[in-house]
């Protein structure tokens, strides 16, 4: 049966500085929360269902957030994915050092390559 090969997925370089980030959320000077980020490929099923195949391949970023102590804004922990309509807005947020999440406002503070791997391997995203 004939294999169709998987295109190469392209890299967006609007993600190089969130491809494993992490920091710490903060609500003014108090630290709520750790918010660790990566990089995955997702791919759509394209055409019809007798001949499904996988394609348009991006790039997105995935979070989750770890609270450290209990807040009544934020649930214990929460994660998702931003999709390519909110990339952009995202990505300007987070240059800036600001994440939202639930109507809330919250400023980042970005943590160095050895933190931010520490936090990953806490999570339970292994490195790469």
């Amino acid at each position: 049966m004939f294999r169709r090969e998987w295109p190469e997925p392209p890299t967006d370089a609007r993600l190089d500085p969130y491809r494993r980030a992490a920091a710490r959320l903060m609500d003014g000077d108090e630290q709520i929360g750790v918010l660790v980020i990566r990089v995955t490929t997702w791919w759509w099923r394209e055409g019809p269902f007798w001949r499904r195949r996988w394609g348009n391949p991006q790039e997105l970023p995935e979070w989750a957030l770890s609270c450290v102590e209990p807040t009544q804004q934020l649930p214990d922990f929460d994660e998702g994915i931003i999709s390519a309509d909110e990339l952009d807005e995202e990505l300007a947020d987070w240059s800036e050092g600001i994440f939202r999440l639930r109507g809330e406002q919250f400023s980042l503070a970005w943590l160095g390559e050895e933190e931010a791997d520490a936090a990953h391997k806490e999570h339970g995203w292994t490195i790469d």
